[in-house]
């Protein structure tokens, strides 16, 4: 669905400045992130108002986004898929206990798991040099210092939720996760749409 509307835009801006854009294959690679990306904003924030729990969600989605950003992870090839899963994920996780010592126990976690397992690429996916991978996961340590503080200090357990859920699918039993799932969808759907693997 993403990758045809991806398409056309690529197509248009090709059309316009041939010249000062980028190849057509990355180009419709960006416009599909894009789009999926902000259909999946707008299920996060519609399920959040259905279920009254708006803020927590976009927490959670928020959290799980960046760290997926800076720490990678297994894909999805169908763009619509990927953000049912992730809605579905999202949605599903905010339901875990949410005392005070769940809450650390899921920080410690996070902060072991990011550190063991991050960051993982797909084969298809560009691999970055290694300053730059050790850059990404400071930054992905910073964004656990900033959940932990919005917790500590605001009471927002949203961003440490959001952490962990990334964290555990960087396990090898998450990556193996969406990787039958994948393949799942792959069998149902023969001949769908096919993303650049952008989920």
């Amino acid at each position: 669905m993403f990758e045809k509307w991806a398409v056309v835009f690529a197509d248009r801006l090709k059309r316009v400045n041939p010249q000062e854009t980028a190849p057509h294959d990355v180009l419709v690679f960006g416009f599909t992130i894009i789009f999926n990306l902000l259909f999946t904003i707008l299920l996060i924030m519609v399920v959040g108002w259905i279920l009254n729990a708006y803020i927590l969600i976009l927490q959670v989605g928020l959290s799980f986004m960046i760290l997926r950003i800076l720490t990678g992870g297994a894909h999805l090839q169908q763009s619509l898929a990927c953000s049912i899963t992730s809605l579905l994920l999202l949605t599903t996780i905010i339901w875990i206990p949410g005392k005070e010592i769940y809450i650390f126990f899921y920080w410690v976690l996070s902060l072991f798991l990011i550190l063991k397992f991050a960051p993982y690429y797909e084969e298809h996916q560009l691999k970055h040099s290694a300053q730059w991978e050790r850059k990404k996961k400071i930054f992905a340590f910073v964004w656990l210092l900033i959940a932990l503080c919005f917790y500590l200090y605001l009471e927002q357990e949203g961003f440490i939720i959001g952490a962990f859920l990334q964290a555990l699918l960087l396990t090898p039993i998450g990556i193996k996760s969406i990787r039958g799932l994948d393949h799942i969808l792959i069998q149902l759907f023969k001949g769908g749409d096919k993303s650049e693997k952008t989920g």
